[in-house]
């Protein structure tokens, strides 16, 4: 293993994966652009969230399609928090890396997305919410434009 790959374990170790959490597939759908600069298209995001926890964190990758042939694929981590009753607010952060711009440069290939999820669950199983994304190169690319995209979700989970 490199010297990087043990600091990581290093810090990670304190907080022990606990594989106690189900795998969830999220299907999401809405627009794509907000700002009126911003060319509007239809998005599709799936996402997995992995069956590891770390006290609320869990890793989450996905790839998110636009109408107009755009395609980011991305890796990260999500928390899970909590709220009253069965709503939860989910936080997240992932970078990732532009497959396809189609009529939207953001500037790099390589780009972060952050992302805010309210949602509730109607049955066990299930999850419905909102989310606002928000997809930028974070200063690292010649332009940084930035793209907001806000979406309906499911969530579904796996069965034992």
């Amino acid at each position: 293993m490199p010297p990087r790959s043990y600091l990581v374990l290093l810090l990670l170790a304190p907080f022990a994966a606990r594989a106690e959490a189900l795998p969830t597939v999220s299907i999401a759908t809405g627009q794509l652009g907000m700002r009126k600069e911003i060319p509007h298209a239809l998005a599709i995001d799936v996402q997995v969230a992995g069956p590891w926890r770390w006290t609320v964190l869990r890793p989450v990758a996905g790839v998110l399609t636009s109408s107009n042939g755009g395609a980011y694929l991305y890796s990260g981590i999500a928390a899970e928090i909590p709220l009253t009753g069965s709503l939860q607010l989910r936080p997240g952060f992932a970078p990732g890396v532009v497959l396809a711009s189609a009529d939207r440069e953001l500037g790099s290939r390589l780009e972060f997305r952050s992302s805010l999820e309210l949602s509730v669950a109607p049955v066990d199983s299930m999850r419905m919410g909102l989310s606002l994304s928000h997809i930028s190169n974070a200063g690292f690319g010649y332009r940084n434009p930035g793209v907001e995209i806000l979406t309906f979700n499911i969530a579904f989970r796996a069965r034992r």
